[in-house]
């Protein structure tokens, strides 16, 4: 019996030291998951991690290839999946995409990590002769599982953004963020905020952002004020009829629309006007269409 279990457990270690380099490319792709987490999208982190992990650990448990060319592919799998993340998530300017921008980009990469994998097989459809019957069956139960489950992740998720981000008209919108506006300098105050007050069809949204000054300034004096606020902030105000008009576009990868400002100089109009606003406040109108 002790040389029993002798001979098994060196057989597992003689396993696991073999696929030493599978493991590692299995756990870089769960570690992009840091990526959304150092962006401080702690809800992210969990799709990514799950997605880096399916899409390279398919890759690197379904290939037949060596330890190079493995390698090689399945960094270049990670790589491409920090890439997608970095354009998605670095603005320069622009009102930052939300994590479905990357995210549709990484179920792309899915995409092409199962034409590798197919195209993998086909090139070493016969196993090379120093390989015994039962790897040979490893390797086929191995590209099997690795196939379906990337086939189900892809299809499952695909499904899932296809539904979130469907527009008729092809660009995808998704509702004005808080920070797009806050938060405001200490002589501002805001009096509530609605990321989506009046909306439509397709996801359309209109936020509204109510503010007053904190000292008790004037609504004139509030108005100047926001408009140097939303300036420092990358919104583009024009004014033109009593009306302070912006508009930026969305960075990302995939066609998002841009986000439409506009805030009255003068007192609100009155088919607008709430009625329990405060007639001094400022409100400031953000639409995704």
């Amino acid at each position: 019996m002790p040389t029993t279990l002798v001979m098994i457990l060196g057989l597992i270690v003689a396993m696991v030291a073999g696929n030493s380099w599978r493991w590692w490319l299995t756990t870089g792709g769960a570690a992009l998951a840091v990526l959304p987490l150092g962006q401080g999208a702690p809800m992210v982190v969990v799709v990514a991690a799950i997605c880096g992990l399916v899409v390279v650990g398919a890759w690197a448990w379904g290939t037949r290839s060596g330890r190079a060319i493995g390698v090689a592919v399945g960094v270049v799998f990670i790589a491409g999946q920090a890439a997608a993340f970095a354009v998605s998530q670095w603005p320069r300017g622009s009102v930052a995409a939300p994590w479905l921008d990357w995210f549709g980009v990484w179920l792309l990469v899915g995409v092409v990590c199962l034409a590798a994998l197919v195209i993998d097989r086909s090139l070493h459809a016969v196993s090379t002769p120093h390989l015994d019957g039962r790897n040979r069956t490893a390797g086929e139960v191995q590209w099997v599982a690795s196939m379906a489950t990337l086939v189900t992740v892809v299809l499952l998720c695909g499904c899932g953004v296809g539904v979130v981000v469907f527009d008729g008209d092809g660009r995808l919108r998704f509702p004005t963020r808080e920070d797009e506006v806050l938060p405001l300098p200490a002589s501002l105050r805001l009096v509530s905020a609605d990321t989506c007050a009046d909306g439509g069809s397709s996801g359309n949204c209109t936020a509204e952002f109510v503010v007053m000054a904190a000292d008790g300034a004037d609504r004139a004096t509030t108005v100047t004020r926001l408009v140097e606020h939303l300036s420092s902030r990358g919104w583009p105000l024009q004014h033109e009829n009593g009306v302070y008009r912006g508009s930026r576009e969305t960075g990302g990868i995939l066609n998002w629309t841009a986000h439409r400002m506009w805030l009255y100089a003068d007192v609100e109009p009155a088919l607008v006007l709430r009625p329990a606003q405060p007639s001094d406040a400022v409100v400031i109108y953000i639409d995704n269409l």
